[in-house]
């Protein structure tokens, strides 16, 4: 290795094993939340982006308007948690519990903090059943974005305080994750593909698919296929939203 008139580091092959414990030094002396935002809406991304900038904690890596934008960013570079809004259309992954699901999946130790302006039980019971860390209603001041970081990097749940008040209503049911598969399964059912459909349509065995489909509904506290279609439709599976 030798240093070249400007300043530049000039390594050889055998010097390539010191450039990667240069550049990984380099990483762990970062100590910022590296901080992804998803929004669509100027406005509210706007806002968003400036309460990030202000937290000296977070590095803000990017902000994007769709899933497509965001997956793409996500794959570029390293990122410790995601800001997002609920309702987002019209990216390639899908929004949503669609989106939250592929992201459970893709990126399993991203934090995901999840901003929406639907308060209903049962998106709160879904997104916990899929697993995000926390949840913000629009409806509350965006100053609980700052604490509802610092939990979530402390490994610890976060929710304002409209999500938390009607977190107190929802029914005690099995409080673990939905899986990816699961969520798949639900969504297809619901769209009106059968169970046998469905099995032919993933590969999956009749049984395999029963029992998925069953095992989703205990989850998120759904006893019968009528609870299931309007927990469906409250949540927008059953179609594209707007």
């Amino acid at each position: 290795m030798m240093f070249g008139l400007t300043g530049c580091i000039t390594i050889t092959s055998q010097g390539k094993t010191f450039l990667s414990i240069l550049q990984a030094g380099t990483t762990r002396m970062d100590n910022h939340i590296r901080v992804a935002l998803a929004d669509d809406h100027p406005v509210i991304r706007l806002g968003i982006e400036a309460t990030l900038d202000d937290i000296s904690t977070v590095r803000r890596i990017g902000s994007v308007v769709d899933s497509t934008q965001l997956i793409a960013l996500l794959d570029s570079q390293p990122c410790d948690m995601l800001v997002t809004d609920y309702a987002m259309p019209g990216g390639q992954y899908g929004d949503g519990l669609e989106l939250v699901g592929f992201l459970r999946e893709r990126y399993p130790d991203l934090g995901i903090i999840i901003i929406t302006s639907m308060d209903k039980a049962v998106l709160i019971r879904s997104l916990l059943a899929c697993g995000v860390d926390g949840i913000l209603s629009k409806g509350d001041d965006m100053s609980h974005l700052r604490n509802a970081i610092q939990a979530v990097h402390s490994k610890r749940k976060y929710f304002s305080p409209r999500v938390a008040k009607m977190m107190k209503s929802l029914p005690s049911t099995n409080s673990s994750r939905l899986s990816p598969r699961e969520l798949e399964v639900i969504k297809l059912y619901v769209g009106g593909v059968s169970i046998n459909g469905i099995a032919e349509k993933l590969d999956r065995s009749k049984q395999t698919i029963s029992t998925q489909k069953v095992n989703a509904m205990r989850k998120l506290g759904i006893e019968t296929d009528a609870d299931l279609f309007k927990y469906a439709i409250e949540l927008g599976l059953t179609q594209k939203r707007e």
